[in-house]
């Protein structure tokens, strides 16, 4: 009987233990605040060919949250002219800092779909004549903080103007 009433103890100390944990999992999701871009400050291609583009963006985000958040596993659309040029995914992983509005530097590259690849060069021949091209992004990105994530939304431009660089 003594041995009964050990594991049930243990047991009662388990449960309470996880019961605790739970508890502080869902009081930090309550405080959770969303992340919000800013914009796209500067955009740079560093190689652009038949399989795809590859280059850095700076995006301004915004994190109000106590804690920091690693974003990672984004669904973006990459436009041109708004024309829908291909999906782009990140090199790597980005780490949001906690209570903080930032740029942050982030390493992507697209692959071009089918009819992305023929839809680009009339785009870039008007802004290799002067013209400008409109860079677009639109999708989704995970938010991870421990085991906790979030998939929220995010959309912008930025207008490339050949003569300016």
């Amino acid at each position: 009987m003594r041995g009964a009433t050990g594991r049930s103890k243990a047991l009662r100390s388990r449960l309470g233990g996880c019961s605790c944990l739970l508890l502080l999992l869902l009081s930090s999701c309550a405080g959770y605040q969303e992340v919000e871009m800013l914009g796209i400050r500067d955009a740079a291609i560093s190689r652009f060919d038949a399989k795809g583009i590859a280059g850095r963006v700076q995006v301004e985000i915004h994190n109000p949250n106590n804690y920091r958040i690693r974003l990672k596993d984004p669904d973006v659309d990459l436009y041109a002219n708004d024309i829908l040029l291909g999906k782009a995914t990140l090199d790597s992983t980005v780490v949001l800092d906690r209570n903080s509005t930032r740029t942050y530097t982030v390493p992507l590259h697209a692959t071009l779909q089918e009819g992305g690849q023929g839809a680009l060069l009339p785009v870039l021949l008007t802004t290799m004549l002067g013209g400008r091209m409109k860079l677009g992004v639109k999708g989704t990105a995970v938010g991870q903080v421990g085991l906790l994530r979030k998939r929220f939304p995010f959309e912008a431009e930025y207008t490339v103007d050949p003569g300016e660089r």
